[in-house]
């Protein structure tokens, strides 16, 4: 919820759901995106992107690209706002900037790994993004591992 919440979907928005698995977020901003609206789901995983097909089979308003993001990203054209859910390593610089290239007004992060968070808002921040907001929530009691939602919006001059 937090995560589409800082989103802040509109009816007709281009969204991409990086490391997408088998679209959980995707779903919720189908709704949200509307008829005109575009859902681009990025998967590496084979199952993940065979349940997904199956679960947007009958959507025609959602892309869905196989591979890792760093390799599938370019193929995607358009996109106001970019989720993005990745492994623990982060995304990376790579990925980071084939997002910039599509200026999204909303960058919405979920991480794993606040030091790999921290290095990829880096890369963000350098690319002229600033961080608007970033929760933690402790999903993993008794844990050091922390989930944080962080936000990030073009930096205004």
């Amino acid at each position: 919820k937090a995560a589409l919440a800082q989103l802040k979907v509109k009816s007709g928005d281009w969204v991409c759901d990086l490391y997408s698995g088998v679209g959980l977020f995707a779903a919720e901003i189908l709704q949200q995106v509307g008829g005109q609206g575009v859902v681009t789901l990025i998967e590496s995983d084979k199952t993940a992107i065979a349940d997904a097909r199956k679960v947007f089979a009958k959507h025609s308003n959602v892309n869905i690209h196989a591979g890792l993001v760093d390799q599938q990203l370019n193929l995607v054209k358009r996109a106001d706002l970019i989720l993005l859910d990745p492994p623990r390593t982060g995304a990376g610089e790579s990925v980071i900037k084939q997002m910039i290239k599509l200026r999204p007004r909303k960058i919405v992060y979920v991480a794993c790994d606040p030091a790999a968070l921290a290095r990829d808002a880096k890369y963000l921040q350098e690319s002229g993004y600033k961080l608007d907001h970033i929760e933690a929530f402790d999903l993993f009691p008794m844990t050091q591992h922390m989930e944080c939602v962080a936000g990030f919006s073009p930096a205004k001059d």
